[in-house]
């Protein structure tokens, strides 16, 4: 009896989540993709029934027989008798027809058992245990041993790393080619879960074990991968879901590898009640981790800044976490700012494409020029007559992707007043990449109202004359910095030794982003329509002092004064302390607002990271002059 005996914290929390095991498996059934058709979609028929319950009365007899005799046989010290009765067994065969299944799983032929026996030493009491053994195993016989889901993954990205290197168009067929395949090999291993009581071992072997399945789906979200009815993001966080079931609540699995699953699937993207079920489950993880509170599983050396009890009421909520949240916009600011790293990664990528499939499957496509078909308003927008709002260097797109969902909340100034459900959105880049994710994402939001183009900056400007509709605001958020040196020496050993080599050589060279052209095209454009206003944001003081001095001076605008304006600064990064030290003036004044302008949801991943990590932003607000 276990009345009247107490039971501590962690206890509890495991009952709680070996709870979740049920809940998981049993409501996730009941929200399933209920018009895709094309695969044979089977979760809901997982077989519970053994191989040894769907034997016959009669033929458990016989074989309980043998294996007594030949037991007999052997403690009596007769072996040429058990030879011969363990013959005699070895020749059996048990069919069990897929009709007794009474299962949707889709198998051509009949299952096929020999019988297995286990002798026990006689200090055990001797005797033998018998078991069915299949001998035709039809899911791994129709498997394609070349294919994983996570190799297919890579190979997707790579394709589309590849094409926009040789700057092309990706063949969306031979993408899709590749994503029917995942398709498959997803269908394969949801066989192998569904009969595993009958074909033991045929469970996924590791391929997606760990945080396989979040690395898969943050790579095809990268390759803008918009998969049908989103079937592969699903299955992906249920097997995520499943894998945290499995190893979330051991010692060796640590609170931040947990955290590093959920935030794959927010910085894909990923939304539904698959990747919702997955939160609550690495919710209830690191509920247990916190409760038991030992290094070994509370390992944030790392980051020691994570607030875990803010983190999992986040996860609990239906909406809090995903893209927008801070941990995710972290993620993929680190993603996209580790050049070096991410640029071995792509490169890996595109070789494994390359090499593995590229040169049978792929076709190159050429760069659509025709600007004209591009920016043909009508065809981009339902009502091309809405304000619209433009992100000039959009990058991954994730200001456009929550301004686009923001509901009319108010901002901390009263400048910028747009009521965001009534906008059309389009952001402007060159990075192919990133426009393809931004793109993926939006369509599997269904967001109509939000378009990305590849172009160069001042031809997407230029082309905004032709708008129907009014033109609210324009953004140019935190466009990647030129080198700062102080001269020519400067540059060449700082890039000698790999510092900054991937930014803009310096302010002037016409590769930075904003030019006096570019700010001057803006204002004629918003100076044709009516209460237009420039946003203007960056992490590096120099940068944004000479933005703000080139749209003031020379560009036709005048700057919104602030009343929560920035009266002091502190130079916190090296960058600022050279600028500081140079005598460069100070992001200080009206001019410069001291709160974000935006809601929310529209911040960038890098404002994100410059507030977790104290670093200030620099932030103006201009209108055409009169």
């Amino acid at each position: 009896m276990m009345s009247g005996r107490k039971y501590n914290a962690p206890i509890i929390a495991l009952l709680l989540l070996s709870f979740r095991v049920f809940a998981f498996v049993s409501d996730s059934s009941c929200h399933r993709r209920r018009t895709y058709t094309s695969l044979h979609l089977f979760e809901n028929e997982v077989v519970t029934t053994t191989p040894m319950q769907l034997l016959s009365t009669e033929k458990r007899n016989e074989i309980e027989t043998l294996v007594r005799q030949r037991s007999e046989a052997r403690w009596d010290g007769d072996y040429e008798r058990a030879d011969e009765l363990r013959d005699v067994i070895d020749q059996i065969c048990v069919t069990i027809s897929l009709n007794q299944l009474q299962s949707a799983i889709d198998l051509e032929n009949d299952l096929e058992y020999k019988i297995v026996t286990t002798d026990l030493p006689r200090s055990q009491g001797g005797g033998s245990t018998w078991e069915l053994q299949p001998i035709n195993n039809p899911l791994f016989n129709n498997a394609n041993s070349e294919d994983n889901v996570l190799q297919l993954a890579h190979a997707a990205l790579g394709m589309v790393v590849s094409t926009s290197e040789r700057g092309v168009d990706v063949n969306e067929e031979d993408l899709d080619r590749l994503v029917s395949r995942i398709e498959a090999r997803l269908q394969t291993l949801q066989q192998r879960k569904a009969m595993g009581t009958f074909f033991p071992g045929t469970a996924a072997a590791g391929e997606l074990h760990g945080r396989k399945a979040a690395d898969a789906a943050f790579w095809l979200s990268l390759a803008g991968v918009n998969a049908r009815d989103n079937f592969i993001y699903d299955e992906l966080a249920q097997v995520a879901g499943e894998e945290l079931l499995r190893f979330g609540s051991n010692k060796s699995c640590r609170a931040k590898d947990v955290l590093h699953i959920v935030e794959r699937f927010a910085m894909a993207g990923v939304t539904g009640s698959s990747v919702h079920q997955l939160y609550n489950v690495a919710a209830d993880c690191l509920e247990v981790k916190m409760m038991n509170n030992t290094s070994d599983s509370v390992d944030d050396s790392d980051d020691d800044s994570i607030d875990y009890n803010n983190i999992i009421k986040s996860l609990r909520g239906d909406v809090t976490f995903g893209l927008h949240s801070d941990r995710s916009l972290l993620g993929l600011w680190r993603f996209s700012t580790r050049q070096r790293k991410q640029r071995v990664f792509f490169e890996n990528a595109a070789k494994h494409f390359d090499g593995r499939y590229g040169k049978e499957e792929t076709t190159l496509h050429s760069i659509n020029d025709d600007k004209s078909d591009k920016y043909e308003w009508s065809k981009l927008f339902k009502d091309p007559t809405r304000p619209l709002v433009v992100d000039v260097g959009s990058g991954m797109g994730v200001s456009l992707l929550g301004l686009a969902t923001a509901a009319s909340e108010a901002t901390h100034e009263e400048e910028i007043q747009i009521d965001w459900n009534e906008c059309n959105f389009i952001g402007v880049d060159l990075s192919r990449l990133g426009i393809r994710f931004v793109r993926g994402v939006s369509k599997r939001w269904e967001l109509d109202n939000l378009k990305f183009v590849v172009d160069p900056a001042e031809e997407c400007i230029e082309r905004l004359s032709s708008y129907p509709g009014p033109i609210k605001l324009a953004m140019i958020q935190f466009p990647t910095p030129y080198r700062y040196t102080e001269d020519r020496e400067d540059i060449e050993a700082s890039v000698a030794q790999g510092y900054n080599a991937q930014l803009p050589e310096d302010s002037e060279s016409g590769c930075f982003m904003v030019t006096e052209k570019l700010l001057h095209l803006i204002q004629e454009v918003l100076s044709r329509k009516e209460d237009g206003k420039l946003l203007v944001q960056s992490n590096c003081e120099d940068v944004a002092v000479r933005m703000k001095n080139i749209a003031e001076n020379r560009a036709g605008f005048k700057s919104v004064e602030f009343t929560n304006s920035v009266t002091s600064l502190d130079a916190v990064t090296q960058r600022a302390q050279r600028w500081v030290a140079n005598g460069g003036d100070r992001a200080i004044g009206k001019s410069f607002s001291s709160l974000p302008l935006l809601p929310m949801v529209g911040r960038t991943e890098t404002e994100v990271a410059c507030s977790l990590d104290g670093k200030p932003v620099h932030r103006c607000l201009f209108v055409p002059r009169d």
